[in-house]
């Protein structure tokens, strides 16, 4: 096996350990054991388990970093992003824990939030398009922890029309 695949095996092991058992109280040991390793090989592999938890949120903070490039589509960008790396987006959404732990990482979710709120809501937005902004973004992360029964496509369309549903009532009530 090489190296490329044994860490795409310990990304794996650990995105499930943290998700199931919370970021906090799951172990390097657990996670080398899990795929099968010593946990000296897995600190061969990663450092830290801050290290693991970088790996695995860095390709979807940068998407949605890279979302706000582009304000013409970035709803469109954000729930792509968020639909297609959700297992990830769950483990942010649900333990909190790994904001206490990791303070870097909440420093960077809450400084995406601030700027996506505010492409949303735009730059001369009252208080309520600002909270109608807040909320639309919450609509299309929010139900992604929930088991949803339908397709990718069906559930980006329905996410979509949810937060544009939001953000024109907001504009509607000027």
């Amino acid at each position: 096996m090489s190296q490329s695949e044994t860490k795409g095996r310990i990304l794996e092991a650990a995105l499930e350990q943290f998700t199931a058992r919370g970021y906090r109280t799951t172990s390097m040991r657990e996670i080398a054991e899990q795929v099968g390793l010593t946990k000296p090989t897995l600190y061969h592999y990663f450092r830290s388990k801050s290290e693991i938890i970088q790996q695995l949120l860095d390709p979807l903070l940068d998407s949605l970093d890279a979302a706000l490039e582009h304000p013409e589509t970035f709803l469109e960008r954000c729930v792509d992003t968020m639909v297609g790396q959700r297992r990830v987006l769950t483990l942010l959404l649900r333990d909190t824990t790994v904001y206490a732990e990791e303070e870097q990482l909440a420093t960077r979710v809450v400084s995406w939030m601030e700027r996506a709120n505010a492409l949303l809501a735009g730059p001369e937005a009252s208080w309520p398009e600002r909270i109608r902004a807040a909320q639309a973004l919450a609509a299309v992360a929010d139900p992604l922890v929930l088991s949803m029964p339908v397709g990718d496509a069906v559930l980006k369309g329905e996410l979509l029309r949810g937060a544009r549903l939001l953000l024109a009532d907001g504009r509607e009530g000027r």
